[in-house]
């Protein structure tokens, strides 16, 4: 994943003024003796950012990703902004994908809510307890309250559509029972080896990042109805499990 768009919208403009500001805070941050281990491992924002971007939400990206909710209380800002750059590239494809069903809408009001739905949900209780699948967990919630949200400032205009599917609660729960039953279903899944971490990677990007085939050609040379496919025969795997 590169670090930085090549658009000039709103969050890319941002990215760009938040690694200029942490640029002035980070040699601080990064060589204070009470700043976890593997941290201390990186010298600037930018490493940093690398493999926080790049790794699938698994136990890699879970541990980067709790050593700097540790030093939340001790460095908020740097943290919350750190954060942000991290999830940006989510952020970018969210307001996209927003903006392509509710066109009446303003980006800049759609990004204003992206950011703050990133920061309610950073701060929330869940967040503070959360342990696992922590960049997975971020990413529902913020796209989850974020679609809600515009399917409400829409509603009189073009509402969101989204496809009926098993996995459809990822993204806007009808319930609460549904949603924590489903949440139960793929991390047993996970525990158990029933569901391999590429597959739930695919899952993720099917749902959560809003790809419902348009970007699944990738540079391993697997075509977009490969993927489809082996899309399609997950699916029916998880509603065997179920069953």
């Amino acid at each position: 994943m590169p670090l930085r768009s090549t658009c000039r919208c709103t969050l890319c403009e941002l990215e760009i003024r938040m690694l200029r500001n942490l640029a002035f805070t980070e040699k601080d941050i990064f060589s204070d003796p009470a700043t976890p281990l593997p941290l201390c491992n990186y010298s600037n924002t930018a490493d940093l950012l690398l493999p926080l971007r790049s790794s699938p939400a698994n136990s890699t990206s879970d541990q980067l990703l709790s050593e700097c909710l540790k030093i939340h209380a001790a460095h908020p800002v740097f943290i919350e902004t750190l954060l942000i750059l991290v999830f940006l590239p989510m952020l970018h494809r969210a307001v996209r994908r927003v903006l392509l069903f509710q066109p009446a809408l303003a980006e800049e009001d759609v990004t204003q809510q992206a950011l703050s739905s990133l920061l309610q949900f950073l701060r929330s209780d869940e967040m503070q307890t959360r342990r696992t699948h922590l960049a997975f967990a971020i990413s529902r919630a913020v796209k989850r309250r974020l679609f809600a949200w515009a399917q409400r400032e829409g509603m009189h205009d073009a509402p969101l559509k989204f496809e009926p599917d098993i996995l459809a609660s990822l993204i806007i729960e009808d319930s609460f029972e549904s949603y924590a039953q489903l949440r139960h279903f793929l991390d047993r899944c996970v525990i158990r080896g029933n569901l391999t971490s590429a597959e739930l990677d695919l899952l993720i990007q099917y749902k959560l990042e809003a790809n419902h085939g348009e970007d699944f050609d990738n540079s391993n040379g697997h075509s977009s109805n490969a993927r489809r496919q082996r899309l399609k025969r997950l699916l029916a795997k998880l509603r065997r499990l179920a069953r």
